[in-house]
């Protein structure tokens, strides 16, 4: 419980930040700098930070100019404190298990060291993926905008992530056959037991580079046939960072969700008047919406899949 509520403050405080990033992204301006009110320029001290908090300590208004203060605030950080927090409560199991490991050993063992790393790493790329979807919620659904100098880094990082987390496992499978005399037979020339477990190792993140590729292509593809009214350039980059981040088969089932919920919304527009055939209407978020849904349950979305598929 601990550990899911230290995930809620840890979203929360990150959706002030995104709250940020995003505002700022959609007025072209600087990321770096202090945080002010938007009305009367002041800058914003430390005790005004506070997610939640803050907005409910000054009823909703800015504490030197009185202007109200708009809801979306508030609401990004209650919305992001419960996606890192349910986020944190699936990997609860994995944190309880790595506590109790190293409870019952205190010696140093580099096996536990690998297994914590690895968790925190996992765990680190996950609520970043979750921090840039909310950032392209927001300038997609304000603006119909995915600022190319959010998505484009977030693509950067996510590779040389998923880069340096591969090369460490291959180091750390031959590091750990070296160590005995059976793991050294297995090591090449010896034998091609290496060779095979560094291919498993890697193959997942070829499958995720292709996810991004494909993705991003097929996007692309459908610009080009529908001389850019079907979609822009900021969903191929979304579209690319979803499937790298995602990996296969992940990625087609945020796909798959992207699209039935644009298809649902975009009739339900029609019906009540509120857009004509051919309108064009922001994928991001649909997008977005079908990344989180793959990421907190496209295992059981598959297995459901599977099952009525063999059924």
């Amino acid at each position: 419980m601990i550990f899911v509520l230290a995930g809620f403050i840890l979203g929360s405080v990150l959706g002030s930040f995104i709250k940020v990033l995003a505002d700022r992204s959609l007025s072209n301006r600087s990321f770096w700098g202090r945080s002010y009110c938007p009305n009367c320029k002041k800058n914003l001290r430390w005790y005004d930070l506070f997610p939640i908090f803050s907005y409910i300590s000054t009823l909703g208004k800015c504490r030197y100019c009185k202007k109200k203060i708009g809801i979306e605030y508030p609401l990004v950080e209650i919305v992001m404190g419960i996606l890192v927090g349910y986020l944190f409560f699936l990997y609860s199991a994995n944190f309880n298990f790595l506590i109790t490991e190293f409870s019952s050993n205190f010696k140093f063992q580099i096996v536990n060291l690998v297994k914590s790393t690895n968790f925190l790493l996992g765990l680190v790329l996950r609520v970043f993926f979750i921090c840039i979807l909310a950032v392209v919620f927001i300038t997609d659904i304000k603006k119909m905008f995915i600022p190319d100098r959010v998505i484009i880094p977030a693509i950067k990082i996510g590779f040389l992530y998923l880069l340096a987390v591969t090369l460490f496992d291959i180091g750390y499978l031959y590091y750990i056959l070296s160590q005995t005399p059976v793991g050294q037979n297995l090591l090449p020339p010896n034998s091609p037991y290496f060779y095979r477990h560094a291919v498993m190792i890697v193959e997942p993140f070829l499958y995720s580079i292709l996810s991004g590729i494909v993705i991003g292509g097929f996007f692309l593809s459908l610009i080009i046939i529908t001389r850019g009214k079907g979609m822009g350039g900021g969903d191929v980059k979304l579209g690319a960072f979803m499937g790298l981040m995602l990996g296969f088969p992940q990625s087609l089932v945020a796909l798959m969700i992207a699209f039935i919920s644009g298809a649902i919304f975009s009739i339900i527009l029609i019906i009540f008047g509120k857009k004509r055939f051919g309108q064009v209407i922001p994928f991001g978020p649909f997008l977005v919406l079908g990344s989180l849904i793959a990421l907190f349950f496209g295992n059981q979305i598959l297995n459901w899949y599977l099952y009525l598929s063999f059924k």
